[in-house]
């Protein structure tokens, strides 16, 4: 860095350095004292989710992956954040994130939700049927709801008579 001198031996010149250093000092210290926590928070909060949910699934790291179309590596590396281990996964890609989501039925905001905040994770076939036509949907639901009304006929008990 250049320090000018001023022409009238004023000191102006060398006070605006001392307060573009110390605006930079301030600058630094909010990316290191604010900014960097509430990311590595972030990133351990989704490492948690991620792993969490993969086994509350029954999946290894690799099932995850082959759902997610992603490779084995990245999901380790997300997961590593939880070791204190920050990679390069530690920041996966909104596509990345996406793609995990939905291979473990969930959306991107329950990724990064706070646990006390989660929202109930989505059955099997809520995962099953996202994505697919409303048409499709409809008669999913139509065969779901058949399949309860004689599961619920079949459950009632017989009253017998003498």
């Amino acid at each position: 860095m250049a320090v000018r001198e001023s022409a009238d031996d004023s000191g102006r010149g060398l006070m605006s350095l001392k307060s573009s250093e110390a605006a930079r000092s301030v600058r630094v210290r909010v990316v290191d004292e604010v900014l960097r926590p509430r990311a590595t928070d972030l990133a351990v909060r989704l490492a948690e989710q991620v792993r969490r949910l993969r086994i509350q699934a029954g999946l290894t790291q690799a099932e995850l992956a082959a759902r997610a179309g992603v490779t084995v590596e990245t999901v380790a590396r997300l997961e590593r954040v939880l070791r204190g281990r920050l990679s390069a996964n530690a920041n996966p890609s909104l596509e990345t994130m996406e793609r995990i989501g939905t291979a473990l039925g969930v959306e991107v905001a329950e990724l990064l939700s706070t646990p006390t905040k989660q929202k109930t994770r989505d059955d099997r076939l809520a995962s099953v049927l996202r994505g697919v036509s409303a048409a499709t949907k409809r008669r999913v639901i139509r065969v779901a709801e058949a399949l309860v009304r004689d599961d619920r006929a079949d459950a009632k008990p017989v009253l017998r008579r003498r």
